[in-house]
């Protein structure tokens, strides 16, 4: 099983962060691939939302996304679940209950080399590719304030988003943000 990492360091007044991806609304990740077969790298990057399911061949079930390799002509399949994890802003009070519960969460399923700073976003089953990075570019982001509003983020080519809080009067600020692939049992 793959993870995605989110990490990022957010200014004081963002209590949380995390992907925009609602039933109504889902996010598309695009992800970098390579067959395990060939070694062989994805021409382009496949989109991929968690409510999409398609057929498998051979009908062992479904899938968030299926492919052929288009070098070796072996099948490649990914679930993509998502996790309840945010990134949470871990000087706020109010946040070390739910810390705490995704520490424990994590440990019930396998993933201990992950930092409290840092969320599990995407659970990833790849049967016949493995996930080299997450593109970002075409997501957009929940910046939970410390007051209770919430505002939309968006990273182009930069891991950096700066804006104004008009009812705070201040500024917010996510940098430095990164995604990793990491593995667990």
């Amino acid at each position: 099983m793959l993870y995605v990492v989110l990490s990022a360091s957010v200014s004081e007044n963002i209590g949380r962060l995390t992907v925009k991806d609602l039933d109504s609304d889902p996010a598309d990740y695009a992800f970098e691939l390579v067959c395990t077969s060939c070694r062989e790298k994805h021409d382009s990057k496949v989109t991929i939302n968690r409510l999409e399911k398609h057929e498998m061949n051979g009908s062992r079930g479904e899938a968030s996304f299926v492919m052929k390799c288009k070098f070796c002509g072996k099948d490649c399949s990914i679930n993509l679940e998502r996790t309840q994890e945010e990134l949470y802003n871990l000087q706020e009070e109010s946040n070390r209950e739910l810390v705490e519960k995704t520490r424990v969460h994590r440990k019930k399923i396998g993933i201990k080399n992950v930092d409290a700073s840092k969320a599990v976003l995407l659970a990833l089953d790849c049967r016949g590719c493995e996930v080299l990075n997450l593109d970002y570019s075409n997501l957009i982001f929940d910046a939970r304030l410390a007051s209770g509003k919430v505002m939309e983020a968006t990273f182009d080519e930069e891991n950096e988003w700066y804006d104004y809080d008009d009812d705070a009067g201040e500024e917010v600020s996510v940098t430095d943000l990164k995604f990793d692939i990491v593995k667990a049992k």
